[in-house]
This record gives C-alpha cells, structure tokens and sequence, in this order.
C-alpha cells in the first residue's frame, strides 16, 4: 500500500489537477506546431543551400574577374613588352594558381595572340571572338559556351562531358598613352561548377532526392550536363517566395526554391540556382513526427489526467512558503525562518536544510566581509607602497642624484623625441651644451666638497632662467645641456647669453668667481641623427674655451 506521508509518494499521487483535455489539446498544439515548423525548416534548408551556392558562385565570378582586372592594370602587364619572358612567366603563374583557368593570354589591338600561358594558342587570330570583340572595349563577362579548338589542346578535368567555358576579358591600356595596348582574357572551364556544388552540399543530398540546377537568363540548364534539354526548370517569379511546391511538368510535386546568383561583376549574366526535392522525401518526416506527437500526446495526457488531479493544491502551498522565505533572503534579509506548515516529511527536512543553510551562509558572509575588509586594506597600503616606490625609482633612473636636473639617460630619450618631431613636421630645436669654466681648480683648491656645491649652483641657476617648455640635463662632470623646443638661433643665442652673465653674477663660491662657456646649435635637415646638433654644439663650446672662456659661441 502506498504510504501517503512520502512527499515522493505525494508527489506521484496527488499532482493531479488539470486533466485529460489539457494534456491532448497541448500535445495537438505543439504537434500542428512542430510539423508546419518541420516544414518550413525542409524548405528553408533548401533555400539556404541553394543561396549558399549562388553566394560562392558569385564570390567566385566575382573573384575572378577582379584578379583579371587587376592584372591587366599592374605595371607588369600595362607598361611591359609582351614579348618579354617575364610577361610569359607571369600568366604561367597565373594559370598555376587557379586549377581552373583553361587558358590564359592577350592579344594584341589586331586580335593576335601575342602571349599565352604554356604557349598555348600562342600567334592565333581572335579577332571574331566575342571575348575580344567586347574585352576590347570593356570589361566582359561570357556566359558558358563550347570551344572546340581549345578543347582539342587541352586535357578535360571531367572526361564524362564535353569541354565547356566561361569567358573574362579586360582591356589593357598604356599608362602613358591611355590607348588600348591589348586584351587580356582567360576562359575557366566550366567544372568547377561541380566542385562549388560538392563543397555546398552535404554527403547525403542525392540519397535524399536533392538536385541542383544551374539556369541562365534564358531558363536553359547549365548545370548538370546530364539534365540540359530533360528537364525543364520552371519559370522565375518573384511571387514564389524562398521556396514553393511545383510539378516541373513531371507528374510529381517537388518541394523547390530558386535563388538568382547575384555577382558584382560588370555584367550580370542573369544565372540562378534551382534545388528540388520531392514532396514525398522532403515532408516524411513531418508525417513521422505528426503520427509520433500524437502518440506521445495520448500517453501524456492519460497520466496528466492521472496524476495532477491530486497534487497541485497541497503541494503548492508549502512550497510557496518556502519560495516567499528564500525571496525575504534574496531582498537581504537576515531575520528569515524557513517555515514549511506541512505534514511531509521531505518538505520538512528541506526546510530544516535551508534554515541550517541560511545560517552557514550568513556567517561565511560575515566573515568573508571581514577577509575582505582586511585584505582591501593591506592591497591599498601595498599598492601605495608599489606606487611611491616605482616614483623613486623612476626619479633616480632619469635624474642626477647630486643636481637634481635631468641625467644623460633622460636627455638622450627627450633629444630623440624632439629629433623624431622635427623630421615629421619641421619644428625646430635649439641645443646649448654649457661647461663651468677652470672647474678643476675649484676642486683642486677647495676641494670636491665645494666643487658639489658649484655644481649645485650653477644648476639651479639654470632651472630658474628658463622655460617650463625648456630641457635642462647634467651631460656628465661639469658639463651641462639645455634642450629649447622651437626656438630659433638667434632665440638661442640671447637665452645662452643671459645664462652666462647669470651664472657670473650669481654669488655661488664668495671666495672665487664662477663663469660658464656655452656652445649653440640649431638642429638641420641635414642632421643625420639626434646626436648631430649636440656634436655641432660640443664643437661650439670647444671654440668658447679656445677663445678665452667665459663666452657664448654659435658659429
């Protein structure tokens, strides 16, 4: 007997609510559903397919016209000698690259011609040809067509049909003279429609009656070879929709759809992809699934009818207690009691579990707030920590730890940028290259001690007498650079010239008078690099010391 306190056994004997109606109306519902779903999907797959392969047909016209185009416009082809064997070399290439160019050339304004790939039809006369005849004018695009000479020169990819092309033709121009020099034209052999199809359609589709149509603009078959005047393909309407039902004229009704294949070549040769499968084949499935729902449905129904007649109302209430105390917990309420008012013991233990749950997660919450504090805490006062560190190191890397100012290794990057700069845009630079004149006697006299302090002097005699758009580095021992951004050479010379008489009158060593010599320069346009303007400066200061020292020299 079953016993009747299990929520298990509750659950298999009182869910019973609805009744037969409901599960049968559903199940006829989503049967109707399922079919006319099935059905369009069958129809939908064909059109997909037929606009994947119009797609990779157009992709594929597209493809190739552009590459003729574009040759016949590279300087290799437009400005060369087509006798040249380079020329030659270069459609072999051509042809190589592409399994399907039968036969590539130009001919000459005449219609002879004068070079092909593998030297094929090399000297004939195309002059009647159409692809000449138009190529010469314009781009040209010819629609699949027989070439009975060219067939009997060549080995057929598909030797179970007969040779068939598609032609592409361009003018070739001379660049100087604009006129036409010739015409380059290529004919691809119409198999490789087959390898379009194969790579577009799956393993499967002939064992489900799939076929696919290749039609020009005049309704005639194309593709495949073994249907052209057997089957005749009906008209294109736009009214038909992404697919329809037709009888093709054959007594049976195929499931069909019809995609024009829209290229963005120069000339639309008004092609579409037709595919077809039989009614029959395309929607037995559907007729599978109808019969399947409908017994599934019938089984369903029967234990609806069976077991919600009795469950609903007394299961539902407990559980919606139950659901409103976990909501109260989702708000962030704390105060919440899992409180299940039922008779079933497995409701009862799921309630006990959720309070014992609440309970862990609400202490696990504390104390992960608490980790949390405290590890934000300690991240802060490291990242601080990183931060005033990476400052310190970035400030003894680019600074003289006795000066203050900039060091070499900064000087170097920032003279490099205003170079890079001035090679750009033209914006000049000037650069003063200082030294503090007879500075050896002063550390020979009075000692290094003092001599630190000169340099400190001098260097903040510097900082304070010019721009904040200026560049002031210590070059090593005495020396001392000054960088100025778009100033000119008389800019330049003033600047230096008030730096000198600073230094002189500044009160840096009471006991013995201070002075600097400066060397100037400009940077050039015919500076090979960055350091160029610096050398013509040390060159400057050199001559400054020559002359007696205490002076600013630019020339």
């Amino acid at each position: 007997m079953l016993k009747m306190d299990s929520f298990r056994n509750r659950l298999m004997v009182l869910f019973a609510g609805l009744a037969f109606t409901l599960g049968l109306c559903i199940t006829l519902y989503i049967g109707k559903t399922a079919s006319a779903q099935m059905s369009k999907s069958s129809g939908q797959t064909l059109y997909i397919a037929a606009k994947s392969i119009s797609n990779t047909l157009a992709n594929s016209l597209t493809e190739r016209e552009r590459e003729m185009v574009l040759l016949s416009q590279s300087p290799f082809i437009a400005e060369a000698d087509f006798n040249n064997p380079r020329v030659q070399q270069q459609l072999d290439q051509v042809k190589k690259s592409y399994q399907y160019y039968a036969w590539l050339g130009i001919a000459n304004p005449e219609g002879k011609v004068e070079v092909a790939a593998n030297h094929l039809l090399q000297g004939a006369d195309v002059s009647e040809r159409d692809w000449f005849i138009h190529g010469s004018k314009r781009v040209y695009l010819g629609d699949v067509h027989k070439a009975v000479l060219l067939a009997k020169k060549i080995k057929a990819i598909n030797p179970n049909e007969p040779m068939r092309f598609i032609d592409f033709a361009t003018p070739i121009y001379d660049p100087t003279t604009h006129k036409i020099k010739g015409v380059l034209a290529a004919h691809a052999d119409w198999s490789w429609a087959s390898h379009v199809l194969k790579s577009s359609l799956s393993e499967n589709a002939a064992q489900r009656g799939i076929e696919v149509f290749i039609v020009n603009q005049a309704g005639e078959i194309l593709y495949p070879f073994k249907s052209i005047g057997q089957v005749n393909p009906p008209s294109f309407s736009k009214q038909h929709g992404n697919y329809f039902v037709h009888d093709w004229g054959e007594g049976q009704n195929y499931l069909t759809t019809d995609v024009p294949v829209f290229s963005q070549t120069q000339m639309n040769l008004g092609w579409h992809v037709m595919i077809r499968q039989p009614v029959s084949i395309a929607l037995v499935e559907v007729r599978s699934l109808q019969h399947q729902i409908l017994a599934i449905g019938f089984v369903i129904s029967l234990l609806l009818l069976f077991v919600t007649y009795r469950l609903a109302n007394r299961f539902s209430r407990p559980i919606e207690n139950l659901a409103k105390s976990a909501h109260a917990v989702e708000q962030g309420r704390e105060d919440v009691y899992f409180e299940a008012n039922t008779s079933i013991r497995e409701i009862k233990g799921l309630s006990q579990s959720l309070n014992s749950m609440t309970d862990t997660l609400l202490t696990q919450k504390h104390q992960l707030m608490d980790a949390n504090t405290t590890l934000e805490q300690k991240v802060q006062e490291r990242t601080q920590e990183l931060k005033t560190a990476n400052i310190e190191l970035e400030k003894l890397a680019r600074h003289d730890a006795l000066t203050g100012l900039y060091n070499r290794r900064a000087l170097t990057d920032y003279v490099d940028y205003l170079y890079a700069q001035f090679t750009r845009s033209h914006v000049g630079y000037a650069v003063l290259l200082l030294d503090v004149d007879y500075f050896k006697k002063v550390n020979d006299q009075y000692g290094h001690e003092v001599g630190d302090r000169v340099l400190k002097g001098v260097a903040q005699v510097l900082s304070s007498n010019i721009r904040e758009s200026d560049f002031v580095a210590r070059y090593g021992g005495e020396e001392f650079v000054v960088l100025l951004p778009t100033t000119t050479l008389e800019g330049a010379i003033v600047l230096a010239e008030n730096l000198r008489q600073t230094v002189e009158q500044a009160p840096i060593l009471d006991q013995h008078p201070i002075s600097i010599s400066i060397g100037v320069s400009v940077v050039q346009v015919t500076d090979s690099d960055a350091q160029t303007a610096l050398r013509r400066a040390d060159q400057h200061l050199y001559q400054a010391k020559a002359q007696g020292r205490n002076r600013v020299v630019a020339l």
